[in-house]
């Protein structure tokens, strides 16, 4: 599997990026409005550990299903980033971190991933793209003042 060498500024600036080009107020499309934005519950990755699997509800997508689009801001900032995608596409249903982690070589620290990973969480909610980049900067900043505190 090839592996994308992105660091942290990197990836930071592509969601940036994506969410300029997108708008702050960017949704995720409704499954009536673009089925191909959604992965089939059949279809996740054995990495995935949301309840949608549980619930047998499709979820969002890293590529659309013809394979011709980024879909998320996770999966759109990680292409803009430099990862193809087809490799975006083999790890669909699996969680950003988890994604992060198996794409980015050297590994992108824990807090970064986590990061990734509440703002995936925000936007599979179905908030905008703008709370999504919050979320992410969030985790990043409470992360760093505890390093601080508790050095």
């Amino acid at each position: 599997m090839p592996t994308f060498a992105i660091t942290e500024d990197q990836l930071t600036a592509a969601l940036h990026a994506v969410v300029a080009d997108r708008g702050l107020n960017w949704t995720y499309p409704d499954i009536d409005t673009d089925p191909d934005a959604y992965v089939d519950p059949q279809d996740h990755h054995p990495l995935f550990a949301e309840n949608s699997v549980e619930h047998g509800l499709p979820s969002c997508r890293y590529v659309s299903a013809d394979g011709h689009r980024p879909m998320c801001l996770i999966g759109a900032a990680l292409h803009r980033a430099g990862v193809s995608l087809h490799v975006l596409a083999d790890h669909e249903g699996a969680l950003a971190d988890a994604v992060l982690d198996l794409v980015i070589e050297p590994v992108l620290p824990d807090l970064v991933s986590s990061a990734a990973r509440a703002a995936q969480n925000v936007q599979d909610d179905g908030r905008t793209s703008g709370d999504a980049l919050a979320a992410y900067h969030n985790v990043l900043i409470a992360g760093r003042v505890m390093d601080r505190a508790n050095p």
